[in-house]
C-alpha cells in the first residue's frame, strides 16, 4: 500500500519530486507547484467540479461555513435545500454577503479525492480531512494560519495567495490562550489558476483574494509529532501498568475543590520516571507506535464494502479495494486486525494468513499460506470483502 500511495502524491506533485518534497518541504517552507493544469490535477472532482458538489446538496448544504475578511452583514444560515439549484441558490446568498463558503468533510465526492486522501493517510499516519472553498469574485480571508499542513488544488478560477516566508510555527491542534490573528510581514504573492498546487505547513501565515469566481480544495493533515509519539508511549504504559489509569487524586472531586495539587504533581513524576524506565527500551517505543497506528486506521470510516454478486470459492482472485489500510498485531492467543472502521480478532494460527492478505494486493485464495482448509480460507477472505478491504476480481 505504501507504495501505491507514493505514485498518488508522486503524480500530484510532479515535477516536484517525491524525495526532495518529503526531505526539503514538509513542515519547513511553503510549496508551489504552477503552470496550470498540465498533470490534470484540477480534475480532482471531475471535469465540472461546481455540478459535482452541487449534485451532493443532501449531505453537503447544511455542513456549509463560511468566512470573511471584511464583510460586515450578517451571513447567512446553512441549512437543507430542496434540491441542486437550491444548493447554488444558497451558496449566491453567502457571496452576495461577502462571504466565502466553506464545505468541510468532502472526502467521498470523487474516488479520485478518496484515494489521494488515503495515500495520505498512508504517508503520514494520520487522519486527512479535505473541504472545499467557494469564492465569488473579490472575496478575501483575513490573515490567519492553520494547525494542520495543507495541499490546496485550484479547481476552477483564479486565487491570488499572499504567503509568509517566515519560518512555519507549527502550531498544536488547538488555539492557545490568547492567540489573535497572526502577523503578515515577509511574504511572497502568488498567483494560481486551475490545476496549480500549494503546500503550506502548519502554522504558516496567509490570506487569500480571489480575483474571480473560484473553488479550490484544501486537504489538511498533520504529520506524526513528537506530541503524538509521546502521546502514544503513554498510551502503552497506561496498557501494561493498572496504576497508569487510576485516579491521580484522593478523591475524584478533588480537582474541581482546589484540592490534592501535592498528590497531582507527586503521581505525575512518579509515571514519568516509570515511562522513562520503560522508553530505555526500543521495543517498547516501537510497540507503542505500532499500537497508535492500529487505533488509526480502525479510527477511520468503514469502506462500505458489499454482499459478493457470486460465492466465493478456493480459485476466486481478490484484489486490495483502492482504500484498503490494515495493520495487523499478534499478541498472545489472538491476531488482532484492524482495518478502517472495523477490528477483526482471529486465532493466533492465522497471522501467517493475515501477513499475506495485507501485503498482497491480488492473489487466489487457494494461495493463502499458514495452513488454513479451504473452508476458512474462504471464510476470511469473504469477511474482508464485505468489508470493503479486498474485491473480487473480474475474470
Amino acid at each position: 500500500m505504501s507504495e501505491r500511495a507514493k505514485q498518488v502524491l508522486s503524480r500530484l506533485l510532479a515535477p516536484e519530486t517525491y524525495d526532495h518534497f518529503f526531505d526539503a518541504v514538509v513542515g519547513q517552507r511553503y510549496l508551489y507547484l504552477g503552470k496550470g493544469d498540465s498533470a490534470g490535477r484540477a480534475a480532482m472532482l471531475g471535469s465540472n467540479p461546481a455540478a459535482t458538489i452541487l449534485s451532493a446538496f443532501e449531505i453537503l448544504a447544511p455542513t456549509v461555513t463560511c468566512h470573511s475578511g471584511s464583510s460586515q452583514q450578517v451571513p447567512p444560515r446553512a441549512r437543507s435545500v430542496a434540491d441542486a439549484g437550491g444548493f447554488s441558490a444558497m451558496i449566491r446568498e453567502f457571496h452576495q454577503a461577502g462571504y466565502t463558503v466553506r464545505i468541510p468533510e468532502v472526502t467521498s465526492l470523487s474516488p479520485e479525492l478518496e484515494q489521494f486522501c488515503r495515500a495520505l493517510e498512508v504517508l503520514f499516519e494520520n487522519p486527512v480531512s479535505p473541504g472545499i472553498f467557494w469564492s465569488a469574485a473579490g472575496a478575501d480571508a483575513p490573515v490567519h494560519h492553520d494547525e494542520v499542513d495543507l495541499i490546496c488544488i485550484q479547481l476552477t478560477g483564479r486565487k491570488r495567495w499572499f504567503i509568509s516566508v517566515e519560518p512555519p510555527s507549527l502550531p498544536n491542534m488547538w488555539k492557545s490562550a490568547g492567540e489573535g490573528a497572526p502577523p503578515l510581514e515577509r511574504h511572497e504573492v502568488v498567483d494560481v489558476v486551475p490545476g496549480d498546487v500549494i503546500y503550506l505547513p502548519r502554522g504558516t501565515p496567509h490570506t487569500v483574494q480571489s480575483t474571480t469566481e473560484s473553488i479550490h480544495l484544501s486537504i489538511g493533515f498533520l504529520p506524526v509529532t513528537v506530541r503524538e509519539a509521546m502521546c502514544a508511549v503513554v498510551d502503552h504504559l497506561s496498557e501494561l501498568d493498572r496504576s497508569i489509569r487510576a485516579g491521580i487524586s484522593s478523591r475524584a472531586d478533588d480537582l474541581a475543590q482546589g484540592q490534592g495539587m501535592e498528590r497531582v504533581q507527586s503521581e505525575v513524576r512518579r509515571g514519568l520516571q516509570a515511562l522513562l524506565a520503560r522508553c530505555e527500551s526500543g521495543q517498547f517505543i516501537a510497540d507503542a507506535m505500532e499500537r497508535r497506528r492500529a487505533r488509526m486506521i480502525e479510527d477511520l470510516p468503514k469502506l462500505g464494502g458489499q454482499p459478493p454478486a457470486q460465492p466465493i470459492t478456493p480459485s476466486s482472485r481478490v484484489h486490495h479495494s483502492p482504500l484498503a489500510m490494515a495493520h495487523v498485531i499478534a499478541t498472545g492467543e489472538i491476531a488482532d486486525l484492524r482495518i478502517p472502521g472495523e477490528r477483526l480478532l482471529v486465532h493466533r494460527g492465522a497471522e501467517p494468513a493475515l501477513r499475506f492478505i495485507i501485503e498482497t494486493p491480488q492473489f487466489s485464495v487457494t494461495e493463502i499460506p499458514g495452513g488454513l482448509g479451504d473452508e476458512v480460507k474462504v471464510a476470511l477472505v469473504s469477511r474482508l470483502v464485505m468489508s470493503g478491504y479486498l474485491e473480487i476480481t473480474d475474470s
